[in-house]
């Protein structure tokens, strides 16, 4: 017998079965197969070498060779064979299964390599491409061994056929590695791979996947990680998920960083992607998603991957570098919850504007990412919501972060689908239920933009916006405004009204009109003229005809327009008609709202003009007349006295006293013989309506007219009838009839007419003027009430006049407006004596009781028995109106009141709500709460605040304020007082929109308080956007500077300033004053520098650009100033940035040498700091140390600190005025703005200036004093200086310092914070209080920067240093004492502020003294510092008794006391025995104190606590030990 017959048949016994031609066939399980042929082997030593070479000859056919290396068949119990195609069990193949034979694996292996190369490129059988490859079989039999008895030589000869292989061939021999070789050579593996990466790229992808499942070496693996970020830009995008994947898995937490920053450098993700979609024309084959979610799962895998990632966000301060991969890693770690706030800071530093960085993460870098990646953020669509979210409930009102929110969600409401559409739609709604104004603002503007930009898209969810119907009323008017227009929007897609939303807005807005209630009036006027808009737009209508026409003829589209059209008259016609059985109020927000409309959205041309015709036309026949028609209607002997008239020629006069219903009331009218007049008798007077009508007049005539009002041009200069020829000097009878005379005599000393008539209120000298006011405030009291109403509507009427004709170009318009601005002040001023004249009298003048104001609280109107309509309060406010009938001249039982829909007489109604209000208020007190405001105003505020009553100065009236370049010397001035009465509007409508203002929540059915003057109904400031306001004072900016340089020049004047005047040279004359305006100019120049710092301060200044060729709004407002302190009209574009911030910067300095008060000069030092923000770069700091001290002082940080510190040690005469944020800024100002050794002046503050400024002794040297810094004072000096050393830590670069400046910079710190702690033992009682709190919660700040900043880096430089490290824990040793002696201070004080502080301050002691045990204990210094007991001390130092007496506290507090008096306390130092000593000294001193020990049981819980204490202590420590040990044995390994 043979040797193969031999084989054959010792296999076949060990139950194989070897059939020729067929696969294997096998009998027993595979593991007995293998024992009994190791048995036969071992039992014939021979067998082996035959048994070789049988395997051999049966490998060696070519076309037979598959057979023994595919799955053998299992033998049947009917010794039938069958395939293992179905469900029987896997089987190995013959070779799998010789392999796991010991005696034969070690020249199988050696077979099956080298018959790997002869079979690289051969086809399965048949030539069936679609099978197996035979080298592939051949490797897969390696793989997965349950052991190698060679692996190196396996290894070897695999890597070396590698190296001559076939691509697609090294590929499967690379992915078979990590299965088949041993764990001892993976070293000798990675490195014959990491070399293969910069060799053959296109293997990139395997290789990398094997060697992240090897050991490799870190030194291999930052080899390998410098070869694929190098390929990273050249990579396909379907390797980039891989090559991330490797990169951020692969990465340790110290080259983290690096890596990171190296990826965002050479990772276009854009490019990338981009490249990709154009050359696939399917969308799923993009890899963008891939990519991010191979960042993504790597970020959740690896927490120093996510803080690594995050700080270098946060550190990149350059705009522009920010990229989606940037925006998409933040959502990614805003998802993870330990992260959610950290992103949340980062995110509002990158978008709010601060002192220290630009903005970064503007709106259109949001909106442009996913525009172009719609995917990829569907992917964190909820990250993506949640951010928005955040920004809108953090975000003040027109703020960056609320511009961020917008865009973020109307973008993704565009590229995203229905789900989430759904899911922006209702979160939407759910922000405007807040009750927080700037929640409600935002939200609704973006349902306003979404219905704007994507109504077809927003149409399917407006079921959303229709439900805050049901809760409208408990809004602001403005945001009512805004969701009307957005349904308005939906409900007009087609043009017209048959859509089922038009219908229910419809019935909803004719419901409003109707109540009786003025709020739900409100509703209605705003919600019917919103629709009115959308209707009668040239959109809409453009619309309507082209749905209407379709495919039909043209002939059509008029008829089309004429159906919209009559639709929107009907719409007028309801509105008109609702205000016939209403009030005249609400005519008058009628007339405001469509006036508002006209203005700022427009309508159709055929709409316009009839709403001139028949609503606007009526204006003439009711109010104006000649002096022939007064003569007429009042039956004078005379000519009438017409007051403030401009031009004797023209015969046109504005009668008011027609309409005065308190001059009826008073019996003025009866005593002049008046005609009956026809006009409609409704609540209220008519002339509320007077001002609104003009301004709906003058927008309709500009909009008809292209801007011009030469057809009204009459009503500029036309006089006022205030008064008839009454004789004031006595009435007819008593006063209480009421009754006058005619004066028949032309002497003004007794004709009121006469004495008020022509410009007697205004063309007089002022103490002319003022004996006047006097005079007039002597007259009876129904007299003055009926001036008072006549003068409130004549300056109503001024301000509308003013803001119709302001923005003429005609000059001569122009000098009568500026005429009319200068009688406004004068007016007014007369206006306030007379009502405050008036003030406490049953006469008391007030709009709103005069039904000259529309009403602001919730009234029920009441019917009249003579059908007079009139008004009154409801329940909770009808006592002062019912105190107040006389002075309206109502009669007791002369109406009936309708509460709740019963009609109840005066005297019941009085008795039902004095009991009302009686009950709440017992109520009210018996809870022990004081009763909540209403939010009306009380009557009395008119006389000590007119200004909300009047109506508002719109931005058109602002134009006055245009000076142009060049000033012409002809040019009307604007005298001091006009000036100031612009100039205070202009703050208000800045303040009101560019500054950021955090409010509260509150809660539904009280709405906020909104911007506007109450007797403008429609503010179009209240409407407008921050960035509207300020396009508009941006125009306004250069004109403003000439104001503040004239006003400056004009108070040096008055002064006699001889180097101010020369100063001020330059300064133009556009202002006229007299000697009595200087207190004017002073507040002219308060303002004028107020609203500069607002506009400058403004945090949509940065990002406000037009991404157009034309100079952004930041470089207009820099020119500005740099053109108004250099005189020189260079193109802004010319020059360079840097210079142009300089230029700007000096300008505002020399503002600032000519302050007068310390408001201005904090007002010119928050614009010189937010001037210096827009500067390109700081100066390097090796550039700072170069310079001299006075060049130092020259740069713009020098300057800042400089002025500070002259502000400061200035003696202002209104010192008191300085709040404690103003003295914060400025001490924080001088000492984070000094260019050099900021640390040194922080330790001159704490040392000597705070010290000195507490102690009031004679004989102490006020050498450094500064003269702002007072007892008073030092609780916010000393909060400052405590906040600018925390921050000095965190700004310096301490890892680029070197070892010895770290040590001398950690040592000076804890100089400054010793000495700053220090001060709280000698503080005075009141003071005590206030400063133990900053205390206390700096030195939070102060340990945690110490162990987490300045310690670790102590560490590296401890042994070149080893002295002078310990020196610096001794004296900070010094502060923690003392921060211990404030927690039991707070304690024995039983301060709730104190005590809510200690637990985290506790915490973070203990930290650090565990981190100084491990610094220590990694130098092999543990000697020099020892753990004890402390003394209890109190804040002074003193020793006192750890046990508070019982009656202070429980014995629950009395028992955590104890138990926090066991502490650690880190002491350093080189003379370990005295501090032992000092340890048994406080050890004996405690059993000394003469207190009562406490009870056994307490003692015993003490005892178990301080085991507890030191035991957990005790692992703390051995944990950092062990943790420090591995990581310098991971540094010695690399």
């Amino acid at each position: 017998m043979d040797s193969s017959q031999r084989c054959r048949e010792v296999i076949q016994t060990c139950g194989v079965e070897l059939v020729d031609g067929r696969l294997p066939v096998l009998h027993t399980p595979s593991t007995l197969f293998r024992y009994q042929l190791s048995e036969a082997i071992r039992n014939n030593t021979d067998l082996v070498d035959y048994m070789g070479d049988y395997l051999d000859e049966l490998l060696s056919e070519h076309d037979a060779i598959s057979l023994y290396l595919d799955p053998m068949t299992l033998g049947t119990p009917d010794s039938a064979t069958t395939h293992v195609s179905g469900g029987l069990p896997q089987t190995e193949s013959l070779v799998r299964l010789m392999l796991g034979v010991d005696a034969l694996q070690s020249r199988l292996v050696a077979t099956l390599v080298d018959k790997f190369p002869e079979y690289i490129g051969d086809e399965g059988t048949d030539g069936d491409a679609s099978a197996t490859k035979v080298s592939v079989k051949i490797l897969r039999q390696l793989r997965w061994l349950d052991y190698v008895l060679d692996s190196g030589a396996l290894t070897e000869k695999l890597l070396e056929t590698l190296g001559f292989v076939p691509p697609d061939m090294q590929r499967e021999i690379v992915v078979a590695l990590p299965d088949i070789i041993s764990d001892s050579d993976n070293t000798q593996v990675s490195k014959v791979l990491a070399s293969m990466l910069k060799e053959t790229p296109e293997l990139m992808l395997p290789v990398l996947d094997t060697l992240g499942s090897l050991d490799c070496a870190p030194a291999l693996l930052q080899e390998a990680r410098n070869s694929v970020i190098s390929h990273l830009a050249s990579a396909e995008p379907i390797e980039l998920p891989v090559l991330l994947r490797f990169l951020l898995q692969s990465v340790s937490a110290d080259a983290a960083a690096p890596v990171i920053m190296r990826i965002r450098k050479r990772l276009d993700v854009d490019s990338i992607v981009l490249a990709s979609r154009q050359r696939s024309t399917l969308a799923d084959q993009s890899p963008d998603v891939l990519i991010f979610d191979a960042i993504a799962t790597s970020l959740r895998s690896h927490k120093h991957l996510r803080d690594a990632w995050l700080k270098i966000i946060a550190s990149d301060a350059n705009v522009g570098s920010q990229t989606t991969l940037d925006l998409v890693v933040l959502l990614i770690l805003h998802q993870i919850t330990t992260h959610t706030k950290r992103v949340e800071s980062v995110l509002k530093a990158k978008i709010d504007i601060v002192s220290s960085q630009p903005i970064a993460y503007t709106p259109a870098l949001f909106e442009s990412n996913i525009a172009r990646f719609p995917a990829v953020f569907s992917v964190y669509f909820p990250a993506l919501v949640s951010v928005s979210g955040w920004l809108i409930q953090t975000s003040a009102l027109g703020s960056q972060g609320a511009r961020v929110a917008t865009s973020i969600l109307v973008s993704a409401f565009g590229a995203m689908g229905m789900f989430q559409r759904q899911e922006i739609s209702g979160e939407l709604a759910v922000h405007i239920g807040s009750g927080n104004a700037n929640e409600i603002d935002t939200a609704a503007h973006i349902y306003l933009e979404l219905a704007t930009k994507h109504p077809y898209e927003l149409r399917p969810f407006a079921v959303f916006i229709k439900g805050l119907l049901d809760y409208v009323d408990n809004l602001d008017i403005t945001h009512v405004r805004t969701i009307f227009d957005t349904l308005g929007i939906l409900s007009t897609l087609a043009g017209g009204s048959d859509d089922s939303m038009f219908s229910d807005l419809y019935i909803f807005v004719r419901k409003q009109l109707s109540s009786v209630f003025p709020k739900y009036n409100r509703i209605g006027v705003v919600g019917t003229v919103s629709l009115l808009r959308q209707l009668g737009s040239e959109h809409t209508l453009e619309a309507a005809q082209a749905d209407e026409c379709g495919g039909s003829s043209m002939s059509q589209a008029p008829r089309a327009n004429i159906q919209a059209l009559r639709r929107a008259v009907q719409l007028l016609e309801m509105l008109m008609d609702s205000g016939r059985h209403q009030s005249w109020t609400f005519i008058s927000m009628t007339y405001d709202e469509l006036a508002h409309i006209v203005e700022t959205h427009g309508l159709h041309q055929q709409l316009l003009t009839w709403l001139h015709e028949n609503v606007s036309s009526k204006f003439a026949a009711q109010f104006l007349g000649d002096v022939e028609d007064l003569n007429q209607r009042y039956m004078l002997s005379g000519h009438a006295s017409v007051a403030l008239s401009l031009d004797d020629d023209e015969a046109a006069v504005l009668d008011v006293f027609n309409h005065n219903d308190d001059a009826e009331a008073s019996g003025l009218h009866a005593a002049t013989k008046r005609a009956d007049s026809d006009v409609t008798r409704l609540c209220g007077c008519v002339l509320s309506c007077l001002p609104s009508l003009l301004r709906l007049i003058q927008v309709c005539e500009k909009a008809l007219g292209d801007g011009s009002l030469g057809e009204i041009d009459a009503l500029l200069v036309c006089g006022i009838y205030l008064l008839p020829p009454i004789d004031i000097a006595s009435p007819h009878s008593t006063p209480a009839s009421l009754q006058y005379n005619m004066a028949q005599s032309d002497d003004s000393s007794g004709n009121a007419s006469l004495l008020l008539a022509g410009n007697a209120l205004v063309g007089i000298d002022e103490d002319s003027r003022l004996d006047l006011i006097k005079s007039v405030c002597r007259w009876p009291v129904d007299l003055r009430r009926a001036l008072c109403t006549s003068l409130y509507v004549a300056v109503n009427w001024f301000r509308e006049v003013i803001n119709a004709f302001a923005d003429q170009d005609s000059d001569e318009v122009r000098a009568k407006v500026v005429l009319r601005v200068n009688q406004l002040e004068q007016i007014e001023s007369g206006l306030e004596a007379l009502a405050e004249s008036l003030s406490g009298t049953s006469s008391e003048f007030h709009p709103q009781r005069a039904g000259l104001v529309p009403e602001m609280s919730d009234t029920a109107a009441r019917t009249a028995t003579n059908g007079l309509a009139l008004r009154i309060p409801g329940p909770t406010t009808v006592i002062e109106s019912v105190t107040e009938n006389v002075g309206l001249g109502l009669k007791e039982g002369s109406f009936m009141v309708d509460v709740g829909g019963l009609l109840l007489s005066q005297e019941d109604t009085h008795k039902l709500v004095h009991g009302t209000n009686n009950d709440g208020n017992a109520s009210a007190k018996k809870r022990g709460r004081k009763r909540k405001s209403t939010g009306v105003l009380p009557v009395h505020d008119f006389a000590k605040e007119l200004h909300p009553f009047l109506r508002e100065l719109s931005f058109s009236a602002f134009d006055i304020l245009k000076l142009g370049d060049q000033v012409s010397e002809h040019r009307p001035l604007l005298s001091a007082r006009g000036l100031s009465v612009i100039l205070r509007e202009l703050h208000a409508a800045v303040a009101s929109k560019l500054v950021r203002r955090a409010e509260k929540r509150v809660p539904w059915g009280k709405p906020p308080p909104s911007f506007g003057a109450l007797a403008t109904f429609s503010s179009n400031i209240a409407n407008s956007s921050a960035r509207d306001v300020f396009s508009r004072v941006r125009v306004l900016f250069p004109s403003l500077l000439q104001y503040l340089d004239a006003c400056l020049h004009v108070r040096a004047r008055f002064r006699n300033d001889v180097d101010e005047l020369e100063q001020l040279s330059h300064a133009p004359r556009v202002v006229a004053v007299d000697s009595s305006d200087v207190s004017v100019v002073e507040l002219c120049i308060d303002r004028l520098l107020h609203i500069v710092s607002i506009v400058l301060s403004w945090d949509g200044l940065q990002a406000d650009s037009d991404h157009t060729n034309k100079p952004s709004s930041l470089t207009l407002v820099l020119g500005a100033l740099a053109r108004q302190g250099h005189r020189t009209h260079d193109e802004i574009s010319s020059i360079v940035p840097s210079v142009l911030v300089r230029r700007a910067f000096d300008y505002l300095h020399s503002v600032a040498q000519t302050v007068a008060t310390s408001i201005r000069a904090i007002d010119v030092l928050r614009m010189l700091v937010a001037v210096r923000s827009f500067a390109p770069s700081c100066e390097p700091v090796d550039e700072i140390i170069g310079m001299t001290k006075e060049q130092r002082k020259a740069t713009m940080d020098g300057r800042i600190s400089e002025m500070a510190r002259c502000v400061l040690d200035a003696k202002w005469d209104n010192a008191q005025e300085l709040r404690p944020a103003d003295l914060e800024l400025l001490v924080g100002l001088h000492i984070m703005r000094c260019p050099h050794n900021r640390l040194d002046l922080a330790y001159t503050y704490a040392a000597h200036i705070l010290p000195q400024s507490i102690d009031t002794r004679s004989d102490v040297d006020d050498s450094v004093a500064l003269a702002t810094l007072k007892p008073a004072t030092f609780a916010s000096a000393y909060k400052a200086v405590s906040q600018a050393l925390a921050t000095i830590i965190q700004d310096s670069q301490l890892a680029s310092m070197g070892s010895s400046d770290m040590v001398q910079f950690s040592g000076r710190v804890v100089d400054t914070w010793v000495e700053l702690t220090r001060i709280t033992q000698t503080l005075s009682t009141p003071l005590q209080r206030t400063v133990l709190v900053v205390a206390l919660r700096s030195g939070l700040t102060m340990t945690d920067l110490f162990t987490k900043t300045i310690l670790p880096i102590l560490d590296s430089c401890f042994f070149t240093h080893r002295d002078n490290i310990i020196a610096v824990l001794e004296r900070m040793r010094k502060a923690t004492r003392i921060l211990q002696s404030i927690c039991n201070h707070s304690k024995a004080s039983q301060d709730t502020r104190l005590q809510s502080a200690v637990p985290q301050t506790k915490r973070k002691l203990e930290q650090l003294i565990f981190q100084v045990y491990v610094l220590m204990g990694n130098n092999d210094s543990m000697g020099a510092v020892t753990l004890g007991r402390l003394k209890h001390r109190g804040v002074r130092g003193e020793v006192v008794s750890s046990q508070i007496p019982r009656g202070y506290e429980s014995e629950d507090e009395s028992e955590e006391a104890e138990e926090e008096e066991e502490g650690g306390e880190a002491e350093g130092g080189e003379a370990e025995g005295e501090e032992e000593e000092d340890v048994r000294m406080e050890s004996a001193s405690d059993d000394n104190v003469p207190d009562q020990p406490p009870p056994p049981t307490k003692r015993n819980r003490s005892t178990t606590a301080r085991s507890k204490v030191g035991k957990r202590m005790e692992v703390l420590q051995r944990k950092e030990i062990l943790a420090k040990r591995r990581k310098s044995a991971g540094h010695k390994d690399t």
